[in-house]
């Protein structure tokens, strides 16, 4: 196969792969802009997939803003994204001030080393990290289980358009084999994170979290051999 060919091959499979991911995330009741979904489908270039997505499109769209319906919740996420964008350049100072203790630190300017390198400095910095992930870990756990109250609470009214968006999931997987025999790629190379078990898909790993654990398994999941042999 010429390599323009399998470039191809290989952008479908990770589109397929990503919109199989994304509309798990809508079932599941996490934020994803029904916009990405929306080109996500319009990328693969098919009128069959684009008839896939007009049949549950306002169900993704009723979904994804369902959040903003919710009590205080609007302002958690701000929170959370503005916590998530701050807690990695805490931690490149934090690292910065622990990194100037050491001998091959020498070759920072002295000023900078005098600044960092003391103590109170890196106290400072590890607290404030500490507290920036604590404070991130929380609010994110927060507004899950605001959700998942508000999801058992309103279960039915989303029940039909969750079960649509299930069954353009599960075409979509056949889609994704069909692709990925067709172009002899490996299909461990393609792992998916879901929170759903599906036809199609062999679980090669189950979790629930190392420390805070998750009342729900997040699987890993591959293509299975069998229904690629079919």
């Amino acid at each position: 196969m010429s390599k323009p060919m399998q470039n191809k091959h290989k952008e479908k499979l990770d589109n397929l792969c990503q919109l199989i991911l994304n509309l798990d995330s809508v079932r599941a009741f996490r934020c994803i802009k029904p916009e990405l979904i929306k080109e996500s489908f319009q990328n693969l270039r098919s009128s069959e997939l684009t008839q896939m997505w007009k049949t549950i499109r306002h169900d993704v769209e009723k979904i994804a803003y369902q959040p903003m319906e919710i009590e205080g919740l609007p302002k958690l996420m701000r929170l959370v994204a503005f916590l998530r964008f701050l807690t990695p350049i805490l931690l490149i100072f934090m690292m910065a001030a622990l990194a100037s203790r050491l001998v091959y630190a020498k070759v920072l300017p002295i000023p900078l080393r005098a600044i960092l390198g003391n103590w109170a400095t890196i106290a400072v910095t590890v607290t404030i990290f500490s507290c920036a992930t604590i404070a991130f870990i929380t609010v994110d756990y927060t507004i899950r289980r605001r959700v998942i109250k508000y999801e058992e609470k309103h279960a039915e009214k989303f029940s039909k358009g969750r079960e649509r968006i299930k069954n353009v999931i599960q075409r979509l997987i056949v889609k994704f084999a069909e692709e990925l025999k067709r172009s002899g790629e490996d299909s461990d190379d393609y792992k998916m994170i879901l929170f759903y078990k599906y036809e199609g898909l062999k679980v090669i790993k189950e979790s629930r979290g190392r420390i805070l654990k998750r009342k729900y398994p997040l699987y890993t999941a591959i293509c299975s051999k069998e229904h690629l042999s079919d």
